[in-house]
């Protein structure tokens, strides 16, 4: 079972069937429930993870009690590979936003896949490239208004989830780094402007060309 998913995620669908058989021999699913920790930041990192059901969280919690989402992991997505790499302490923690199945790979045999394979390593090095694009884009949020942001959010978690997305109001301000108040005002301008419709839990956008009109550039 574990074998026939590794081949449909990536970077792992980039290796022969001989070293995707060896992963999945030493991989392991793990069930966890919603709110669920599956690794705290600076905990050392000791695997590679990928979210087989569910959807999970990679936040930072911060000393004023705040939390900030800085990933959301969707089924077939790997997560955490870039600390599994340098062998170093997990960056945030990774908490079950549902209940959840993940698939734990040990780092020894992640490093193992990659020097056995350049075509799986250069995949995972373009897949590690992605996503530190997508904090330093998130970064550079921080300067856009409320509006900009959740729409910026709203849009690229359509590109996982299509143009449904489930998750609830106060995770969407957590991801876009807003207050849930100003988050669910934000929505409710949107919804009346007819660009998404919410209900519990979901937000459905309605005119996406409209949405991305409200971007502005990061400079």
């Amino acid at each position: 079972m574990i074998e026939a998913f590794l081949g449909r995620v990536e970077p792992f669908t980039r290796l022969n069937a001989v070293e995707r058989r060896r992963l999945a021999q030493v991989a392991k699913e793990r069930s966890y429930g919603k709110g669920q920790t599956i690794f705290r930041a600076g905990q050392s990192s000791d695997a590679v993870w990928i979210v087989k059901t569910g959807r999970v969280h990679l936040m930072k919690f911060l000393a004023d009690g705040k939390a900030s989402t800085t990933c959301v992991m969707a089924p077939g997505e790997t997560f955490c590979c870039l600390p599994a790499l340098d062998r170093k302490t997990y960056p945030t923690d990774a908490i079950a936003a549902q209940d959840s199945v993940v698939v734990r790979i040990p780092s020894d045999a992640f490093h193992q896949a990659m020097e056995h394979s350049p075509v799986f390593t250069q995949q995972t090095l373009c897949l590690f490239c992605d996503r530190l694009r997508q904090v330093e884009h998130k970064s550079c949020m921080v300067y856009d208004s409320a509006e900009t942001r959740l729409a910026q959010v709203l849009l690229a978690l359509s590109k996982k989830f299509g143009l449904t997305i489930p998750l609830t109001r106060q995770e969407l301000a957590e991801v876009a780094g807003t207050t849930h108040e100003t988050a669910i005002r934000t929505l409710s301008r949107f919804g009346k402007q007819g660009l998404i419709r919410s209900s519990r839990g979901n937000t459905t956008i309605l005119k996406p060309d409209k949405l991305s009109s409200l971007l502005t550039t990061c400079e």
